[in-house]
């Protein structure tokens, strides 16, 4: 009977996993898939760039000096290197990795030696450069080859710049910043795209669905029965505590295990990876890591008494294993040996390695092993924890599950963080996903601009946080004025706004729905422009804006259609997360106190998203906040963000393609009235010019709702 018992346990605990899983579990699902999704966006966008070139031959020896002068043509030709084979090539842009590749790649070259352009004229004007070193990384043998040349060929070289150009022997006339490119060449079995997925993506994608899968599972097994006034049922029948755990683990296990397995199974239909003598290896690390992993679950399953509190207990070791796996990732060869044998670690590092056709069977066995033990050991602590009391269940006695027990503050408190996770994090993860995701494109065409090298050497200035805010500024001005940027970036918040819909099941639920749609956002339109036309009069007339002219060049026409395109889905996109998103589900969490808890919690949270840009200051936080508060109310009183869906976008777009200023901190775009503007760094939002106007408008709007609830004293 007990093992019959064991068993329908085991098979109720596989069975609701499928439908265990909560907001909580799904958010730290989304978040994680969402990173994992942008390293592969990251990886395929280099490896776009970085292959399809010519085989590397090894020709370590080979060495590309790039813009060499002509002073070291002379020595070279004079002293040609022992060891060495040199040739000469051209590049105006010394931090553009990718040409760097794709050099390496044209030559069959080892290493590259790079000098800066009119190095001689600098060395005579007394201006001394950097030279910077590049080498390929798939082996060791290039770092060290390439510093053999750099203390020997070089050193000699610049005894003679000394005496050519009277420099002090003790002075340094070249300084050498040595810096190295990965390049993956491989051993010819594979290709190297397919060799960087094995070690990278494949693995952390396994971790990833067995969290997700245990989770969702392990979470529901015992604290799910706790909740539900169940687990007293289980604990009274002829079933010991250790082998209700087991059976618990075991269900969970099955959860865990099937997709793992079969994402291993869909790998092994790439022919890159299809190495039969790795299949045992990768099913042995992959498997212990799923009973791991479902015992931690179950332990923590154990010791809350809700679904809620027991996956956000889980969180942090969620995030934590999905770091460690991030640590993991590297393309050196020289990771120490006892990494493979300390689970987490072992796991992703033999995974890597066995789909690379290099499994290392006792390192696996081994790891494999020490994981297992600890999950046993797992499973023996969650059987110790249910022979307390305090860790059995939810109601007041066995015998009568009608008694349900009170919750405590901490219950409570654990609840409310749980709903904040998904409200705070799940529309700023999907914003900064959408919005990386857009920038990748555009960044990597920026690499391949000579430009980039000068803002990379500006970089060496930097020393505080605001220097950092002020690049990150001046990169994103350029990025601006891009049209294929501004294009990326409206469809990135055309993809937040349907994520945040499919996250509440429909537009409604974000206020998206409006009877008089076309009224609602005519409404917004005045609003939108009243405001900042009102401040933008303010501004001119404190003497900060003072207009200088109309009209832009012909060739930033199209940036400035797109940018004021860019607008509508951007201001919709912000009133989806911080009112339509946020709002209803802090009123549902905060209950009597929701109305004002929401609108609070919303505003400050909005202030603080836009705290990152540029000259942000206390006046605009206060403006922000205010602003947010303004917003908030109008969604509270009509149940809609139309109305400031429409505001947001008209204030952004007058505010910079109409009257030239900047879009809170962000860098100005074209438009159509040129301003001399003196006023805060962080824009208009930053002057008590704005504060005037928005307080106004507070109070308006405070008047009109007061009206109406007097000649409507009924209905109110």
């Amino acid at each position: 009977m007990s093992k019959n018992k064991g068993r329908a346990i085991t098979k109720n605990t596989f069975i609701i996993g499928r439908h265990g899983g909560t907001k909580v579990c799904t958010t730290s699902f989304l978040l994680a898939l969402g990173f994992t999704f942008m390293i592969l966006v990251c990886m395929i966008s280099w490896m776009v760039y970085y292959f399809g070139y010519i085989d590397y031959k090894k020709s370590s020896s080979k060495v590309v000096v790039l813009n060499a002068p002509e002073t070291f043509r002379i020595y070279a030709e004079a002293n040609p290197p022992e060891y060495n084979y040199i040739e000469y090539d051209e590049c105006d842009a010394p931090y553009d990795f990718i040409a760097m590749s794709e050099i390496l790649h044209k030559h069959a070259a080892g290493f590259i030696i790079y000098f800066p352009e009119d190095f001689d004229l600098k060395l005579l004007a007394g201006n001394y450069s950097n030279v910077l070193t590049y080498y390929r990384t798939d082996t060791l043998d290039y770092k060290s080859i390439r510093d053999d040349f750099v203390d020997n060929y070089l050193d000699a070289y610049r005894h003679r710049l000394c005496e050519v150009f009277e420099i002090p022997e003790n002075d340094s006339a070249i300084e050498i910043v040595r810096d190295g490119i990965p390049t993956f060449e491989g051993d010819g079995s594979m290709s190297p795209f397919a060799m960087i997925m094995g070690r990278t993506f494949i693995p952390i994608l396994l971790f990833i669905a067995v969290m997700y899968a245990a989770m969702a599972s392990g979470t529901e097994a015992i604290s799910g029965q706790k909740e539900r006034g169940t687990f007293s049922r289980i604990l009274l029948t002829p079933v010991s505590r250790k082998d209700i755990v087991q059976a618990f683990t075991v269900g969970v296990f099955r959860s865990a295990a099937i997709p793992a397995v079969v994402i291993v199974a869909l790998t092994y239909l790439i022919p890159a990876y299809r190495h039969l003598e790795s299949i045992i290896p990768i099913l042995l690390l992959v498997l212990s890591l799923a009973l791991f992993i479902s015992a931690i679950t179950v332990m923590i399953s154990v010791m809350n008494d809700s679904v809620t509190s027991a996956q956000t207990a889980f969180l942090p070791v969620f995030f934590t294993f999905i770091t460690i796996a991030v640590t993991c990732i590297n393309t050196n060869n020289d990771t120490s040996a006892y990494y493979y044998y300390i689970p987490i670690y072992g796991q992703f590092y033999g995974i890597g390695d066995a789909l690379n056709g290099g499994p290392d069977y006792i390192s696996s066995i081994l790891c494999s092993l020490i994981t297992i033990g600890l999950a046993v050991a797992g499973i023996a602590v969650s059987a110790k924890l249910l022979m307390s009391e305090r860790f059995t269940v939810s109601v007041g006695n066995f015998e009568d599950e009608s008694v349900v027990k009170e919750p405590t503050v901490i219950d409570r408190i654990l609840d409310k963080i749980g709903g904040m996770v998904e409200v705070v994090i799940f529309p700023l993860a999907v914003l900064s996903v959408f919005q990386l995701i857009a920038m990748i494109p555009v960044a990597i065409a920026y690499l391949r601009d000579p430009a980039y090298s000068d803002f990379i050497a500006s970089l060496a200035e930097v020393s505080t946080m605001s220097d950092i805010i002020n690049k990150t500024m001046e990169i994103l001005g350029i990025f601006m004025n891009d049209p294929k940027f501004l294009v990326l970036m409206s469809i990135s918040y055309i993809l937040i706004i349907c994520s945040c819909m499919r996250r509440v099941r429909g537009a409604a639920n974000l206020g998206l729905k409006d009877k008089t749609l076309a009224k609602s956002y005519g409404k917004g339109i005045i609003l939108g422009i009243v405001m900042m036309t009102l401040v933008f009069v303010l501004l001119i007339i404190t003497g900060k804006a003072t207009p200088t002219g109309v009209g832009f060049s012909n060739h930033k026409t199209l940036a400035f259609i797109f940018s004021m395109l860019m607008w509508f889905p951007q201001g919709a996109a912000e009133e989806v997360m911080f009112r339509g998103f946020m709002m209803p589900k802090l009123k549902k969490i905060f209950g009597r106190f929701g109305v004002p808890a929401s609108v609070l919690i919303s505003s400050l949270l909005f202030s603080v998203f836009h705290g990152f840009n540029g000259g942000f200051s206390a006046v605009a936080l206060i403006n922000i906040f205010l602003l947010a508060v303004l917003f908030a109310l109008i969604f509270e009183k009509t149940g809609s963000i139309i109305i400031t869906c429409a505001a947001h976008t008209m204030w952004n777009m007058f505010q910079g393609n109409i009257y030239g200023l900047s879009v809170s901190g962000n860098a100005n775009v074209p438009s159509i009235i040129n301003v001399h503007y003196t006023g805060s760094s962080f824009g208009p939002e930053g002057t008590w010019e704005a504060t005037v106007v928005i307080v106004a408008a507070l109070v308006l709007f405070a008047v009109l709702n007061l009206r109406r609830r007097q000649s409507s004293p009924t209905k109110s």
